[in-house]
């Protein structure tokens, strides 16, 4: 008696996929979910070197105020150009600071003008659209250099506070 082989297909059977393709989607949804975007547009210059945190919060909608060595742009329009002056702490040394004439004691006339505007600006599209969502909450976005001398920050948030925006969130980089 001979003995007889186990006959096998002939056929080549076809690779299977679908568990590779059950693992990609998942892939696919996983990225998808876990990916957001900002609405704070950082443009990269010499002039604005923004500060480092561990920060975990996303940037909310929200005016934006960028506080640069040479000047400050309120969403994207220059207001006033900044100068330069000699530093009474160290001497021999100059620091940035906003010019004496757009200045009524703390307040840059020029930045609380524009301020108000967005302010006004931002009620009455609350008004008229009616939505609790889109109430003005009085919030600004500060991009500011990490440089800059305080004295020129506190007198940003004092106009800043006085054209009604009391609110403020500080624009930084995240670090891993």
């Amino acid at each position: 008696m001979a003995l007889k082989k186990a006959r096998r297909p002939s056929a080549d059977a076809g690779l299977n996929i679908t568990s590779m393709m059950d693992m990609m989607t998942i892939i696919l949804v996983f990225l998808l979910k876990s990916f957001s975007s900002s609405d704070v547009s950082v443009a990269p210059s010499d002039q604005l070197q923004l500060p480092t945190s561990t920060t975990q919060k996303a940037p909310e909608l929200a005016v934006n105020l960028v506080v640069a060595k040479n000047q400050i742009v309120v969403d994207g329009v220059p207001v006033i150009a900044m100068t330069t002056m000699p530093d009474s702490d160290n001497p021999g040394q100059s620091m940035v600071a906003v010019p004496e004439d757009e200045k009524r004691g703390q307040v840059i006339t020029k930045l609380y003008d524009r301020l108000l505007e967005k302010a006004e600006a931002a009620k009455t599209l609350a008004e008229q659209s009616g939505n609790e969502e889109h109430a003005f909450k009085g919030r600004i976005l500060i991009q500011c250099d990490k440089e800059l001398p305080f004295s020129v920050l506190r007198e940003v948030m004092y106009t800043a506070g006085q054209a009604q925006f009391g609110e403020f969130k500080f624009v930084v980089y995240k670090t891993e």
